[in-house]
């Protein structure tokens, strides 16, 4: 019985997110910037009812293929990336299908394939391996038994800000194709990397499929900005993959498309809150990552994220819980990326906020350690 016949939710997170992550005055659970500025999109207009695919569709997806080096037939818009998400599953997983794909993990990472009735292998990363994703643990995997297998993942990883390397992206792409699959990777979080850096899935290999968005580095969540970049291998799949984002949602929104051509134009000034972020914030967030007693944790190169276990804590819904009520800090629990005993930590805030939300949390923990044993 499919777990929606059973009354279950498959995405219990998005729950939690719209209503109880920012309780108190000191929310540290962002995954994202802040809010861009709305003055960098002053020119559009209020309300646009053009149809979409009139120009502002071609005209965005254009944008984004220039920005990714790429032919324009090979890169989709997408109602942010979990639509990207969710377009590649509607296509790649369904019965007879192998996804391989990881914990802890942002949850459609796991719900997806159960959703569509893939068989589903799940690779465990290990805070005592640096959250490393084990590759030969994915490359037996895929070959345990005959028929497609897709790699399913995230880089830089979500919640820990891992990242797979260019060669270990390969191999994993390798693993797939030697069975007819794809690797599909989002890469949300890439944007937080400098430009130099960025590794992206579809670039690496010819099965590699790219699921990108400009929510997380840039502010831009509400316009659900998104796309799907094809390698060479896979660009065949560039109308099947359309005919599933119509099956979804036919085309975002015209000012959004509209928006979203703005933003490609904009990047430069859009990324500035990051690189001030880097530069006055991370620091001093990574300080506390390596010295803070009441936890264990890796130390991100780049992004706002990181997800330390708490020692001496293993229920940490509960933790949470009781940081609100004691109004202290908002966290987000690691039960719902399944690794309990941890938490996902933000740094995308002013550092003052920062500061006070990082001493309210030991405080907390401290407390919470306290009426346990007590």
């Amino acid at each position: 019985m499919h777990a929606h016949d059973r009354g279950e939710v498959l995405f219990p997170y998005m729950f939690w997110a719209h209503t109880e992550p920012a309780r108190t005055r000191h929310p540290l659970t962002q995954s994202g910037m802040p809010a861009a500025d709305p003055a960098l999109f002053a020119g559009l207009p209020g309300i646009d009812l053009g149809h979409p695919t009139a120009e502002a569709l071609p005209a965005f997806e254009h944008a984004l293929a220039e920005r990714q080096g790429l032919p324009a037939e090979r890169v989709l818009v997408t109602l942010g990336a979990s639509g990207g998400m969710h377009v590649a599953a509607l296509r790649w997983f369904r019965p007879g299908v192998r996804v391989v794909t990881e914990a802890p993990s942002y949850e459609p990472f796991r719900a997806l394939p159960v959703h569509f009735g893939a068989e589903t292998m799940v690779i465990e990363r290990r805070l005592e391996d640096g959250w490393r994703l084990d590759v030969a643990a994915v490359e037996r995997a895929c070959a345990s038994s005959p028929g497609v297998a897709h790699v399913f993942l995230a880089n830089p990883h979500n919640p820990t800000g891992a990242r797979t390397s260019a060669d270990d992206l390969a191999r994993l792409a390798a693993a797939a194709a030697r069975t007819g699959g794809a690797l599909i990777v989002c890469e949300v979080y890439m944007e937080y990397v400098p430009p130099k850096d960025r590794v992206f899935a579809h670039q690496v290999a010819p099965n590699g499929v790219t699921i990108g968005s400009f929510t997380k580095a840039y502010g831009l969540g509400p316009l659900r900005l998104g796309w799907i970049a094809l390698g060479s291998g896979v660009a065949k799949e560039a109308r099947t993959l359309r005919d599933c984002t119509y099956l979804a949602h036919v085309d975002p929104p015209t000012i959004t498309l509209r928006a979203g051509k703005v933003a490609v134009d904009r990047l430069a000034d859009l990324y500035g809150p990051v690189a001030r972020n880097a530069a006055e914030v991370k620091p001093r967030f990574e300080r506390w990552l390596r010295s803070c007693t009441a936890i264990e944790s890796t130390v991100p190169e780049h992004g706002i994220i990181a997800f330390p276990r708490v020692k001496g804590v293993l229920d940490t819904r509960a933790l949470a819980e009781f940081l609100v009520k004691e109004g202290l800090v908002d966290v987000v629990p690691g039960e719902f990326f399944g690794r309990a005993g941890h938490v996902r930590i933000g740094c995308g805030v002013p550092l003052a906020q920062l500061e006070e939300g990082l001493a309210r949390f030991e405080r907390g923990v401290a407390q919470f350690v306290q009426r346990a044993r007590s």
